[in-house]
């Protein structure tokens, strides 16, 4: 298209300029055999002559001018094709970044609601660490923890409390809040969520290969979890920013196929024409 869009304008300067140029180059020819046929019949006088020759040289003067605007014209037909072509990238990149939010906006839809759907049961699925007692003589008389805790931790308020960091664009806070819930509640239901919402964090930083990473690690320690189309699609993205366009066109394809009909295979779908 875009190389179509220059033939076209290539094409009509050069009409333009041609055109031009043959109308002048008339003129001049012909007044050229006008003062030949005066001077021949012998009626020319000195000043008609003069005439003729200042008649030439106003010519010559014009086309030259002609000239320099036709070629002024071509360059700024040339420069506003260009500043198009750049107005277009500019115009799919900010509608990707708009996708990608609309996304993120979407994923946090459904985090909100399957917390209202289950907010009867919360205070039942709340895990909360006791802190470590000791007696007098300093033993330990609780059980022994089979993962690191800390006094008195509230996994779902620890994960509430980072979640509530993404859409306000605090992401580093976010990311240390959901690492602490995977080191102390990792065995929680909550975890792949945790892990998608880092990945998330991560590449919203544009840090592509820290988010790459999440994604991964979520694709691999829950391959059943309802966020593996979303983790699937950005993985597939952070290898498009990476410019490994094989792996993402890999990845976008293995999403479409697993999750035909959903929201990221429809994405995928645009991206697989994009990158073709």
């Amino acid at each position: 298209m875009k190389r179509h869009g220059r033939r076209i304008v290539g094409r009509n300067s050069e009409l333009y300029r041609s055109s031009t140029m043959v109308r002048f180059n008339k003129i001049f020819i012909l007044l050229i055999l006008a003062g030949v046929v005066v001077m021949l019949s012998g009626c020319c006088m000195k000043r008609d002559i003069e005439a003729v020759d200042v008649k030439i040289s106003r010519l010559r003067f014009e086309q030259k001018d002609m000239k320099a605007k036709v070629d002024h014209i071509d360059s700024l037909l040339s420069s506003e094709s260009e500043a198009s072509v750049a107005l277009r990238a500019e115009i799919r990149n900010s509608l990707q970044e708009l996708l990608d939010q609309f996304a993120m906006i979407q994923s946090n839809m459904n985090d909100l609601q399957a917390k209202v759907d289950n907010m009867s049961s919360r205070d039942a699925s709340y895990k909360v660490i006791p802190p470590v007692t000791t007696t007098d003589s300093g033993a330990d008389t609780t059980a022994i923890a089979t993962e690191p805790v800390i006094p008195g931790i509230d996994c779902q308020e620890l994960y509430d409390e980072s979640f509530i960091n993404v859409p306000q664009g605090q992401y580093e806070e976010a990311i240390q809040g959901f690492t602490d819930y995977l080191t102390y509640c990792g065995k929680e239901n909550l975890a792949d969520d945790a892990r998608f919402w880092m990945g998330e964090c991560y590449f919203f930083m544009t840090k592509y290969n820290e988010a790459l990473t999440e994604f991964n690690l979520l694709l691999k320690d829950h391959p059943k979890s309802e966020k593996r189309p979303g983790a699937l699609y950005k993985t597939g993205r952070c290898y498009e920013e990476l410019g490994r366009k094989t792996d993402a066109v890999r990845t976008f394809r293995m999403l479409v196929d697993e999750f035909e009909g959903s929201l990221e295979a429809e994405q995928a779908k645009d991206k697989l024409n994009e990158l073709k």
